[in-house]
């Protein structure tokens, strides 16, 4: 399977095309979603931890769009880079990892939509449950954990090393 989509006519132009709108292109794509997605979930738990108080809590749920669609500007190009290096990736702990962080992020932003935003009395009041709290708690460190872990990608051997799950050195 792996082989299957490393060559994959994409798969072959986000790798090796000289055209900037390869991988130039795709992993810029990736960082903006990756921003938009990192960004927006950032500014609504620092928000439901009491950061800018001034900025209404009911105004944050609309933000949810905006989520989904740098979700969605990541699911694409991350699937492309992905397919570029199919064997690479897949062999990597710090990648799986990054996936875990992000589904786990993305279902916490779901939560904390239905658990907390559809409490219309308490976002009105500008009260935040302790629902509304530890979900942003954990939103902050899966997003952040995600981007660490992702940023690893890059260092497959030290990580491995740190892991020791080669021969490598510290």
């Amino acid at each position: 399977m792996l082989d299957y989509l490393q060559n994959l006519a994409l798969a072959d132009w986000v790798r090796s095309s000289p055209s900037l709108f390869a991988y130039s292109t795709v992993l810029t794509a990736h960082g903006v979603g990756l921003g938009i997605v990192v960004g927006v979930n950032t500014v609504i738990a620092l928000r439901l931890l009491g950061v800018a108080r001034d900025i209404p809590l009911a105004g944050l749920r609309q933000l949810y769009g905006i989520v989904w669609i740098g979700f969605s500007i990541n699911l694409v190009s991350g699937l492309m880079l992905f397919i570029a290096e199919a064997h690479t990736m897949a062999a990597m702990v710090a990648f799986w990892a990054k996936l875990l962080f992000v589904a786990s992020g993305m279902v916490v932003a779901v939560l904390l939509k239905r658990l907390y935003f559809t409490d219309l009395a308490s976002v009105r009041a500008g009260v935040v449950t302790r629902v509304g709290r530890n979900l942003a708690i954990v939103s902050l460190a899966c997003w952040y954990l995600a981007l660490i872990a992702g940023r690893l990608t890059a260092y497959p051997d030290r990580v491995d090393a740190w892991l020791h799950l080669s021969g490598g050195s510290t």
